[in-house]
């Protein structure tokens, strides 16, 4: 039979048959799509990272079995000669073949130890010569070997018995009164304090991360919402994280190549919330700067319908029974500022926690006493209220939900971001969505976001009422951007008082705006900016003093207390500014000193209080990866001055807009350093580079600024490295913090 005409044409049409590879190409090509350098750039920039990250996980360590979540924080434990120490209530792992406690000798040499372990059904020795190169007055550690104790899925309760041949002070922490169960006793009476003890595998082991990974992952499960388990970290790890950094390599790319994801600010905002909820789970419960204290804040103000007293002499307790009994739980006051005491790793402290409060039902509307989140407002706490209300009784599913809702709050700085730079430059999308990853990747940013802390509130109020001051200057005061405005200005500093930082800015902006449009058709704009201000500043001030007790009412306001902190460094202008030369550059001769001589205050406070130090600030990086961070920032600066000579057209047509967006950064660190001003010398340094955070959109885009001092046929491969690198160093962070605490 003869073809048909008609089908002899199809088939010619048709053309060659595609074969497998042909359809895996176009596969590949429509999954990593749009800008090929974004792709080609990622992988250089990205395989060696990976490469790196992986060398990390599998290189063989010196580790712990456990510790009894003790830190050395001093010497509570003082014994004469021959005078017993005794520790009670030690749950030791199987596998244990040493002890390590750290203690002080007055005398050289250091005298003879003796341990004495007792066990269910057996008593172990150990028995530590005089040390002859230990110097007087100096601490060192004291490692008792003891036979191997068999490998068990239960720990054994123990109590340890220490002696010394002379007078010694044994290391941990002291506590206010002696603890209510399992007090340490010198001479059979009880101490102020607890000993801090590291149970050892046998001498030489060694074991890495990813041998030790699920052991790992299952010890971050405990003491969280009854959710969270091992196998959520292993989703996170190896299969969210991964994704969102793959889509946020693909917005990049669509939108270099002229066609940026539909809804692209979504896709960004999303992408930031997970990676800050991913924070949220890899981040020890309780262990984000002050959180105990700020979860305190939400549950007052959530169960009492008060703000905590502001006074510090109030009668009331600044924690809730239920909070006190799941700090107790975690260790809390005995573990949590120092890098080599680790939180609770055993299932069997998580049940008995759980026995306790389902015991005792502690109660939780029983706190909002003094603590160090008083003096904020509630703004950023009553945001949280939904999630705390979802959460049931238990702290910690309250803390878990609670910090799911602060990435949320959190991404909005992301979103405000992206919305910023295209401000600034409409037509090159692709230049907001980096400058967006950046913030949705910076480490530290991450870490808080995915903690309750009203820094979060603040950063992300302040990052739109950065976005809504450039569009003013851009565009003129309208109803909606000035009823927002002054919205923003008023309700920040009733969030945490360092928004006051951003009032000079936003005074000279708006007379800016002022001066250039100030016709009739304007006047509606700047009613409504005056009406949203008059009103919402009449709304905080009713809403404050409403929820205030009367415990409280002695105390500093919100505004108050942050006017009282700059007070100082206003009326010592010279020497405000000799502190501020001094927290960036060395000290010239004739300037009192500051800080103490051993410390590069800005290495200290922007680097690696910037942009690396998790829990409270006890998980570090070591030393060459923060001298690489240093080298950038240093580089990103110089980079400015030839960026702006390589896009003058653009930096004089933007004149105004450009010294706005430097002003907010200088002058959120310029605030908070005036707020921590002293005259004399500081013994610590007490900033933290996360106080720069409202700004943080601001500097996300001068840094992409800065890279066009490469030119712009090299501009989208210089900033796609950058960001890969950030997206590797966001998820070495989360693996550096699981391992710092659970490993």
């Amino acid at each position: 039979m003869q073809a048909r005409p008609g089908n002899q044409a199809s088939e010619l049409s048709a053309g060659p048959p595609q074969t497998v590879g042909d359809r895996a190409r176009r596969a590949l090509a429509a999954i990593f799509g749009g800008e090929r350098r974004v792709w080609i750039v990622a992988a250089a920039v990205g395989v060696p990272l990976a490469l790196l990250t992986l060398l990390y996980c599998v290189q063989p360590r010196d580790y712990n079995l456990g510790t009894d979540s003790v830190e050395v924080h001093g010497f509570p434990a003082r014994a004469a000669a021959g005078r017993r120490v005794c520790i009670p209530g030690l749950l030791i792992p199987g596998g244990t073949a040493g002890l390590r406690l750290v203690v002080v000798s007055q005398a050289r040499p250091r005298p003879t130890l003796r341990l004495t372990l007792t066990l269910p059904g057996r008593t172990l020795h150990g028995r530590i010569g005089s040390l002859g190169e230990a110097l007087a007055g100096r601490q060192s550690a004291a490692v008792f070997s003891i036979p191997a104790l068999p490998v068990a899925p239960s720990p054994l309760p123990a109590r340890a018995c220490l002696t010394a041949a002379g007078a010694v002070a044994w290391g941990g922490t002291a506590l206010p009164s002696p603890p209510a169960v399992a007090a340490p006793t010198v001479g059979g009476a009880p101490i102020s304090g607890r000993i801090a003890v590291w149970y050892l595998p046998r001498r030489g082991a060694q074991q890495s991360y990813l041998e030790m990974a699920g052991t790992i992952l299952a010890r971050a499960s405990l003491f969280r919402a009854g959710w969270v388990a091992p196998w959520v970290y292993w989703v996170a790890l190896l299969g969210v994280l991964p994704a969102i950094a793959f889509v946020s390599l693909r917005c990049l790319a669509l939108a270099a190549a002229g066609r940026p994801p539909r809804r692209v600010a979504l896709w960004l905002f999303a992408v930031a919330a997970i990676n800050f909820a991913c924070w949220a789970l890899v981040s020890p419960a309780f262990e984000a700067p002050d959180e105990a204290d700020h979860f305190a804040y939400a549950q007052s103000l959530l169960e009492r319908g008060q703000t905590p007293a502001r006074n510090p002499a109030s009668r009331l307790a600044p924690f809730s029974s239920a909070e006190r009994l799941a700090l107790e739980a975690i260790s809390y006051s005995t573990q949590h500022t120092a890098a080599d005491s680790r939180p609770p790793w055993l299932s069997q402290q998580r049940d008995r926690y759980l026995r306790r409060a389902a015991a005792l039902r502690p109660a939780a509307d029983d706190g909002g006493g003094y603590e160090t989140a008083a003096t904020h407002g509630p703004i950023y706490y009553a945001a949280l209220a939904p999630a705390y209300a979802l959460a049931g009784t238990s702290p910690f599913s309250q803390l878990t939900l609670m910090r799911l809702a602060s990435a949320l709050i959190g991404a909005l700085t992301v979103l405000f971001t992206y919305l910023l730079a295209r401000e600034l430059a409409p037509g090159r999308p692709w230049l907001a969505v980096a400058a967006a990853l950046l913030v949705a990747y910076q480490p530290m940013y991450g870490f808080i976001s995915g903690a309750v802390n009203n820094d979060v509130g603040v950063n992300a109020g302040a990052a739109a009422l950065e976005l809504l001051l450039i569009r003013m200057l851009r565009r003129g005061i309208t109803v909606p951007t000035g009823a927002a405005t002054g919205v923003l200005l008023l309700a920040l500093p009733a969030v945490k008082g360092t928004a006051f930082s951003l009032y000079p800015v936003a005074v000279l902006v708006l007379g800016a705006v002022l001066w250039q449009r100030h016709a009739r058709t304007d006047r509606r704009g700047w009613i409504a900016f005056a009406s949203a201000a008059a009103l919402t500043g009449l709304l905080v001030s009713v809403a404050l003093g409403g929820v205030h007790t009367a415990a409280a009412a002695p105390g500093p306001s919100a505004i108050g207390s942050n006017a009282t902190a700059v007070g100082g460094a206003l009326g010592d202008i010279p020497g405000f500014l000799s502190y501020l030369w001094q927290a960036f550059l060395p000290r010239l001769p004739g300037m009192t000193a500051h800080f103490p001589a051993s410390e590069y205050p800005f290495y200290t406070i922007f680097v690696i209080r910037g942009w690396a130090a998790f829990g409270s600030y006890t998980a570090a990086f070591p030393d060459w990866v923060y001298g690489v961070i240093t080298g950038a920032m240093i580089a990103t600066i110089l980079l400015c001055p030839l960026a702006a000579g390589r896009e003058w057209g653009w930096v004089r047509s933007h004149a105004l807009e450009l010294a706005a967006l430097v002003a907010m950064p200088a002058a959120v660190i310029v605030g908070f350093e005036a707020a921590y001003y002293t005259p004399g010398l500081r013994p610590v340094i007490a900033e933290v580079g996360r106080y720069a955070f409202p700004a943080i959109g601001p500097l996300a885009v001068l840094v992409v600024g800065a890279l066009h001092a490469f030119g712009r046929h090299r501009l989208l491969a210089v900033t796609t490295a950058v960001l890969v690198a950030m997206i590797g160093l966001s998820f070495a962070s989360q693996l550096l913090t699981l391992t710092s605490f659970y490993a």
